[in-house]
């Protein structure tokens, strides 16, 4: 193949290794810093495309997301925020506060000893596509023009659509705000978290073996890049397993952590 100097190709064009170089903040990953949950991911979550994490009502959700928004901040040099957008209840501000205050007991990061990092977590409440649209699409590149961020948190995305009944036009819309988030990671460089609710469906062959599956359907299926699903472990209250579905870039996997009232920790022995 010719040089590019011979053959007057675009300088835009480089060769994997040259990309891996050039393009350093581009391919860093969002660390856990819960070595269990980082081993699963590969080093933690892609900074590209749409990362869900799914599990029913209880299972931990929101504070794995709550851990994400501190965690973003602690592990990334620069130090860069996080925004949480909420859209099924108010922001839980006493309990990141909470776990915020056990992470700086525990961490011999200076970033994290001499600097409040829930001042860097912006909050946003909406309830439905419209507003959801709106923010992605326009008030969300005017925040990142003057706040660098790492993280940006979509705390459930299911509630966004809960009430809207026309499945075509909310396919539309899944597009349209992934869409618009891919082209602000491509400025910002970014990672990008949903919740997701998760459903019942029957086995179409054995007609009695239920699945508990992400919501949404295929329409959303589609647009995730990386999909975590968490549940509760009978009879132990703080433990959950959490199963990597898929992911371009690592294999199927699952291990175990625990939710206690310091945080997100790692738990390796199921009981």
């Amino acid at each position: 193949m010719e040089s590019n100097s011979e053959s007057g190709a675009s300088a835009d064009i480089l060769t994997a290794k040259q990309s891996l170089v050039i393009d350093e903040q581009r391919w860093q990953r969002i660390r856990f810093g819960v070595s269990c949950l980082d081993r699963l991911t590969g080093g933690g979550l892609s900074s590209r495309g749409i990362v869900e994490i799914a599990g029913e009502a209880g299972s931990g959700k929101t504070q794995l997301a709550l851990h994400l928004s501190l965690a973003a901040q602690l592990f990334s040099l620069p130090p860069k925020g996080v925004v949480y957008i909420s859209t099924e209840h108010t922001f839980p501000s006493r309990r990141i506060v909470q776990m915020e205050q056990a992470m700086r007991q525990n961490s011999d990061k200076t970033n994290c000893k001499e600097s409040n990092l829930t001042d860097n977590i912006f909050v946003e409440h909406l309830h439905n596509p419209v507003s959801l649209e709106l923010c992605i699409s326009e008030r969300l590149s005017v925040l990142l023009e003057n706040n660098p961020i790492r993280l940006l948190v979509i705390d459930s995305i299911t509630a966004v659509y809960a009430e809207e009944q026309n499945y075509i036009e909310r396919a539309h819309s899944f597009r349209r705000v992934v869409r618009a988030l891919h082209a602000l990671q491509e400025r910002f460089d970014f990672g990008v978290v949903c919740t997701n609710q998760v459903r019942s469906v029957i086995d179409d062959f054995s007609l009695d073996d239920e699945k508990i599956v992400p919501a949404l359907g295929l329409s959303w299926a589609s647009l995730v890049h990386t999909r975590l699903q968490i549940s509760r472990i009978n009879g132990a209250a703080a433990q959950r397993t959490c199963r990597l579905l898929f992911s371009p870039s690592v294999p199927q996997g699952e291990c175990y952590f625990a939710i206690t009232e310091r945080g997100i920790s790692e738990k390796t022995e199921v009981r």
